[in-house]
């Protein structure tokens, strides 16, 4: 690499990590202030808040706005070369505008690494340590009641519930079905299920049972029933915080284990996954976006620059929360949804890169 490489990497680099410290340090103080009640009341020390909290906080926020650091950064350092007509300079020596990415591209080719890295496997150990610390000083965990819930066990069996509570770990109007061939062999009806966790089996209330055999069938009714059946609680439990706390292959287990049971909420889960590498992957584009608005000297300088990229933040993550509910609320696929962003803004880097000066 030559010295106006290393000049542009290290000074790419540089301001990143400055601008991602300032940044999250904003953060942070608006964060605490939020919390600080929460914090008192419940007696956390200021150890824990700091070693406890905001040391996992920190992988967590950065993850989800990593990309704005970097387009910040990019413009910040980019403009300032621009000002200076370095970036003139740089293309009358004989350097193409395109030879002056290459150190960019390294640049952000260390941080998308680092960010794939971490929002594969860090981030989740880390939101594991921070959604822990919450529950306990700031809010309970909250499970709301899951309606009409069908669940595939195994190969051959099914459970539906017309409402099941979490919190409670007890369901009404329950059902099993269980077939054999595709044919239904077994069918209970009952008109409450709920867990008892000193036998650690379920019990089920006002149950009708009905097998199913070629010559007749058996019915048998009841009051109560306790049973050990093939599914416990932790089964149905859904929270909006679990998919983050799992590395991409437990995820990717998980995923399949739902599958296969039919459980619904998947697309939550499958958006996590898709997510990560989408916003690794963005590093690059806002990278391109950065140098391109950044490179021309404008009216406004630095101030128009910084204004311009917070708005095509902004507008990037209101495209990502419009298709990502597209993908859970609708028919888009997954993974389509946390990549539409992705599609839609390399195109304009493509043609922000055209008209950037050459």
């Amino acid at each position: 690499m030559k010295k106006l490489d290393w000049y542009i990497l290290k000074n790419f680099l540089g301001t990143f990590v400055f601008i991602m410290a300032l940044l999250l340090g904003i953060t942070i103080v608006v964060d605490l202030s939020e919390k600080i009640d929460a914090f008192m009341s419940n007696h956390a020390t200021l150890y824990g808040i700091v070693f406890g909290f905001y040391i996992y906080f920190i992988p967590y926020i950065t993850s989800l706005i990593g990309p704005f650091f970097v387009l910040v950064a990019v413009i910040f350092f980019t403009s300032q070369l621009a000002e200076r007509s370095e970036i003139v300079a740089i293309l009358n020596s004989g350097t193409s505008f395109y030879r002056m990415l290459f150190p960019y591209f390294i640049g952000a080719t260390v941080i998308a690494t680092a960010f794939y890295m971490g929002n594969h496997y860090y981030v989740p150990y880390s939101n594991n340590k921070r959604i822990e610390f919450e529950r306990k000083y700031i809010y309970k965990p909250y499970e709301g009641m899951r309606f009409n819930f069908h669940r595939r066990i195994d190969s051959t069996t099914i459970v539906y519930f017309e409402n099941y509570k979490p919190t409670d770990k007890e369901g009404f109007k329950f059902s099993i079905d269980k077939f054999k061939e595709g044919k239904l062999v077994y069918k209970l009806r009952s008109e409450k299920i709920n867990w008892d966790s000193t036998s650690k089996k379920w019990r089920v209330t006002n149950y009708y049972i009905r097998e199913f055999h070629d010559d007749k069938d058996l019915i048998t009714k009841g009051e109560s029933l306790t049973e050990a059946y093939a599914f416990k609680p932790e089964d149905f439990a859904f929270t909006a915080h679990e998919k983050e706390t799992m590395t991409t292959p437990e995820l990717i287990e998980y995923i399949d284990y739902m599958h296969k049971g039919g459980q619904a909420d998947i697309e939550f889960y499958e958006v996590e996954r898709w997510r990560r590498t989408s916003s690794a992957f963005s590093i690059y584009i806002m990278t391109l976006i950065g140098v391109s608005v950044a490179s021309r000297k404008m009216r406004g300088g630095l101030g128009w620059h910084i204004v311009l990229g917070i708005g095509l933040s902004a507008l990037y993550e209101m495209i990502m929360k419009f298709s990502v509910t597209f993908s859970t609320n609708s028919s888009l696929p997954p993974i389509l949804g946390v990549w539409i962003p992705n599609i839609l803004y390399a195109g304009l880097a493509l043609y922000l890169l055209k008209k950037a000066p050459k």
